[in-house]
């Protein structure tokens, strides 16, 4: 049987292995140091003095752990402050550069869309004044023989520029066909008098020309 931890009245025989060859008197040395070391913390713990002193080191670094901490918490949320500030200026300025990069753009535009514009209505009226060129000098009051050479200007006018028709008009006569503003010709005395009228289109172009006797 065992007591106190050592085998008492037992043959080796029944003795563990591992314990056959144990120290009982190191063991006991170490003990009497483990205990003595608790019994000297206890009592160092128990003592109000030391528990005193105890707490004012815990209470120096709780503070200086607070102190840290916060420090750590102002300085992380000062840098975040500053990279969201930086962030915003940054996206700011480039939608700013952006939004000036669009009016610039749109100005430009603009400026080309009124110049192409520009350029196209004095094309178009450098056309128009190049197709009325020759027959305008015929409006007014004529002799039949400066009507009847309108009418063959017209015609040429018409053959060359089948989009821009010239519709005249004498009497019960309207037409825009080239032949039948010839046969119109026949109808015209050289030595009486004409009004000649012109109206024009959209564009600027001679569109009809009425011829009335004055």
């Amino acid at each position: 049987m065992k007591k106190n931890a050592n085998y008492v009245g037992v043959d080796d025989q029944y003795i563990p292995e591992d314990e056959k060859y144990v120290d009982n008197q190191a063991n006991s040395e170490i003990k009497g140091v483990i205990n003595d070391g608790i019994k000297s913390a206890t009592g160092y713990v128990k003592d109000p003095e030391n528990q005193e002193k105890m707490k004012n080191v815990g209470r120096k670094g709780l503070k200086i752990a607070k102190g840290i901490g916060i420090g750590y918490l102002v300085f992380a949320g000062i840098v975040i402050v500053m990279v969201i500030s930086v962030f915003i200026l940054v996206f700011s300025q480039f939608f700013k550069i952006n939004k000036q990069g669009d009016e610039i753009r749109d100005r430009a535009n603009s400026i080309i869309d009124r110049g192409i514009n520009t350029i196209n209505e004095q094309s178009d009226k450098m056309d128009a004044d190049d197709f009325n060129f020759g027959l305008e000098s015929y409006s007014g009051t004529k002799y039949g023989s400066m009507v009847t050479s309108l009418l063959d200007k017209v015609v040429t006018k018409i053959k060359k520029n089948t989009n821009h028709p010239i519709t005249v008009i004498y009497g019960s006569t309207t037409t825009s066909k080239p032949d039948e503003i010839t046969s119109l010709k026949k109808q015209l005395e050289s030595s009486k008098q004409y009004e000649v009228s012109m109206d024009y289109d959209s564009n600027g172009y001679i569109s009809k020309i009425t011829i009335a006797d004055y």
